[in-house]
């Protein structure tokens, strides 16, 4: 027996719903509750709330900043392991600007056009400088990043995924 048009649309319909869903969840807009199941919606600040049962939950960099606030600085694997927010998440937060790697780590990430070391963003100050430079839509504030004033050997550095990539190639 053939489904009916109304079946058809009905089904289509269900798979936009259900595509949509899963880019709301994939881009930290919306979770699944863990306590009944359903849909929680982005509420406020960091926080997803289920409109069901009414249970709260930290978004990714909810979690992040709370750890970092509880444990102070520490390398993106802990914070990872701490939290459940995957290094590459964490990765992109330092590359956005919305976390620094403190003054005085060991390790930095490094600007995407020359290699030089900075504490968040994506690009050294010299090279947003040059990018910026003669054109009418330059580099942003959260991509210009800030080169450490310090280095030291102490605990409680962050790394990063570059850090951590060269230290499992030399394995």
């Amino acid at each position: 027996m053939k489904p009916t048009l109304r079946q058809i649309e009905e089904r289509e319909k269900q798979k936009k719903e259900k595509r949509q869903i899963d880019t709301l969840i994939k881009y930290d807009r919306a979770k699944i509750c863990p306590k009944c199941g359903e849909l929680m919606r982005y509420a406020f600040g960091e926080v997803f709330k289920c409109d069901n049962c009414g249970a709260e939950e930290l978004t990714s960099f909810g979690k992040v900043r709370k750890y970092i606030e509880d444990h102070g600085p520490s390398n993106a694997a802990n914070i990872s392991d701490g939290t459940g927010v995957p290094v590459s998440t964490i990765n992109r937060y330092l590359r956005e600007g919305r976390i620094e790697i403190p003054d005085g780590s060991d390790s930095y990430i490094k600007c995407e056009d020359c290699g030089a070391e900075i504490r968040y963003g994506r690009y050294c100050p010299a090279c947003a400088a040059k990018h910026n430079k003669g054109q009418n839509v330059g580099i942003f504030n959260s991509e210009a990043g800030e080169v450490p004033k310090h280095k030291r050997d102490a605990y409680g550095k962050m790394h990063t995924l570059d850090v951590m990539e060269k230290t499992r190639n030399k394995r």
